[in-house]
């Protein structure tokens, strides 16, 4: 019941800003243009989200042109419609380059957490989170992950403070970068460069 005020309060507060700025001789326009300014982490993530809603109708387009499989399909099969998946999105993205789906404003942020993440942490937790990353170089964009590397995992409290990834796309540290990696097809579709310690 306390909302309905609250949410008022807001409009009232809206609403005399851009009177005054209309008075003052500002269009509208500055009046959005400040809102924007105003919050650019959310319109960063907002961005981020887009994007990655693309590439996501990008895999369903190819997923439902593939032959249907079984009931009860064996490994194999599995393994083949995850190879077909995963070619058919590396020739439509053959260009792709690190930061496609990351932009800037969210590299920075992602970056941001990690470093202050590790900061924060005890030697022997540090070591205990580093413990199984790759100690590789830079990813390669729109390439399988390694079959011979671990699957680091990222530390829950650390994985809360990161962008919400959508529909089995994952988090992954490899070398001293954190990779967002397609679980359907176990592509490194893009990567945010040198956020952990050196290891």
């Amino acid at each position: 019941m306390t909302q309905v005020p609250r949410v008022q309060s807001i409009m009232r507060r809206a609403s005399v800003t851009m009177l005054l700025m209309l008075a003052a001789g500002a269009g509208p326009g500055a009046f959005a243009s400040t809102q924007e300014a105003v919050n650019p982490q959310a319109a960063a993530m907002y961005e981020f989200q887009q994007r990655l809603d693309e590439y996501l109708k990008l895999r369903e387009e190819f997923s439902r042109k593939l032959k249907p499989m079984s009931t009860t399909p064996s490994a194999a099969e599995l393994t083949a419609r995850q190879e077909a998946l995963a070619a058919a999105i590396q020739t439509a993205r053959k260009n792709a380059k690190r930061g496609d789906l990351v932009p800037p404003a969210t590299a920075a942020q992602i970056a941001r957490a990690c470093v202050d993440d590790f900061h924060f942490r005890n030697p022997q937790v540090k070591r205990a989170a580093l413990q199984e990353v790759p100690n590789a170089p830079s990813p390669a964009i729109n390439r399988a992950y390694p079959e011979n590397e671990a699957l680091a995992t990222v530390p829950p409290l650390l994985l809360s403070k990161l962008p919400q990834l959508p529909d089995n796309l994952q988090y992954r540290f490899f070398g001293r970068h954190i990779v967002i990696l397609d679980g359907d097809t176990q592509i490194i579709i893009d990567y945010v460069a040198n956020v952990l310690p050196p290891h």
